[in-house]
């Protein structure tokens, strides 16, 4: 898994919203209304009794954040804007001047106020390069966000380590084969 170090702190928000889901070992942190509630206050939201509704788009937001990931390896297999814009028009965004500048913050409580803060870091990451830094780890096993820092934005792995390395023997073991 990619170093909890090596995340910016601004974006762990993301990271930790984009990693409710764990492929690895089949857990889903928004599987229901109860698990999302102690999800959301283990992340600092007091809203411990989300509605389903609540609960579905946050898990359809997630979804699409998710492709997204995915798709900044190069490959835009599974990323869809026109979903992605459906389920980011049900979160109400404002713009504030009360830091003294101006800055995109939710305009609700809740489920709606920590998935406004999702949003509104990727708009501001967009406009400063950091977003399109944020992956999903390409092994299947694993599909953990990470954030790539390599100067050319080629990272492939959370960790090359444990994902790359298997990746890589099984890419040699499987040539292996074929030549015996």
């Amino acid at each position: 898994m990619a170093e909890a170090d090596d995340f910016p702190e601004e974006l762990r928000i993301v990271r930790s919203f984009a990693n409710s889901v764990d492929v690895g070992i089949g857990q889903d942190d928004l599987d229901s209304p109860e698990r999302f509630g102690r999800w959301l206050v283990a992340h600092g939201f007091d809203h411990p009794h989300p509605s389903r509704d609540e609960l579905e788009l946050a898990v359809g937001l997630r979804d699409a954040v998710r492709a997204e990931l995915m798709a900044h390896h190069g490959h835009d297999e599974g990323a869809d804007p026109a979903r992605l814009e459906e389920w980011a028009a049900r979160v109400p965004l404002r713009v504030s001047f009360a830091s003294g500048s101006p800055e995109l913050v939710p305009a609700a409580g809740g489920v709606h106020e920590m998935l406004g803060r999702v949003l509104a870091l990727w708009v501001l990451g967009s406009a400063d390069g950091s977003w399109h830094r944020l992956k999903l780890c390409r092994a299947d096993d694993c599909q953990v966000t990470f954030y790539d820092r390599s100067k050319n934005q080629s990272k492939a792995w959370c960790s090359m380590g444990v994902c790359g390395n298997r990746n890589k023997t099984r890419t040699y073991r499987g040539r292996q084969k074929a030549t015996s």
